[in-house]
């Protein structure tokens, strides 16, 4: 019941915001991140993010600088390690769950590998469908990974975050 009233709100909402009605103001137009002209199938390295709903905590906790998952985390990593698997031509390099999002470099290696976009989909799909529920924010980042320094910057952040998430919260904490 209440999937049919949310879904009907919603055709509603959009109906006012497309025809100016009932002093509604218009949303903000979605800002595209992605390159112009750019073809994301094409043979290379990306770095993605992917945010849970409302920036949730849903994939455990960093304690002491590290991160320490739950199951659903846990779930999480085990279908980031399956991508290779999934498809022929697609390779995770690395990646790190936290408790509100991942990072992950993966490499599209081969003539046949589906687009960026469809591996990132099918992934937050697969973790939605497994909970009922949407578990991510609409789209995600992604940053094509141009050179060896880079890729090596990038690796870093990835290795880091768990300790510069938690000297964040720290930090957030002694200005309270």
């Amino acid at each position: 019941m209440a999937v049919s009233f949310s879904c009907s709100f919603n055709h509603l909402l959009l109906y006012c915001l497309k025809n100016d009605m009932g002093g509604i103001d218009m949303l903000p137009e979605r800002k595209n991140i992605r390159l112009p002209y750019y073809d994301y199938h094409t043979n290379g390295m990306y770095f993605v993010t992917v945010c849970t709903k409302e920036k949730e905590h849903l994939f455990g906790e960093v304690i002491d600088g590290e991160m320490h998952m739950n199951a659903m985390g846990e779930y999480v990593a085990r279908q980031l390690q399956s991508i290779d698997e999934r498809y022929f031509d697609v390779q995770m390099i690395c990646f790190i769950v936290m408790p509100n999002h991942i990072h992950g470099i993966i490499g599209l290696l081969g003539n046949h590998a589906p687009s960026l976009g469809r591996v990132v989909n099918k992934f937050k799909g697969l973790i939605s469908h497994k909970y009922g529920r949407t578990i991510w924010q609409r789209g995600y980042f992604e940053h094509v990974v141009r050179s060896e320094r880079d890729f090596l910057k990038i690796w870093e952040y990835i290795e880091n975050t768990p300790v510069n998430w938690q000297l964040r919260r720290q930090a957030v904490r002694e200005r309270e």
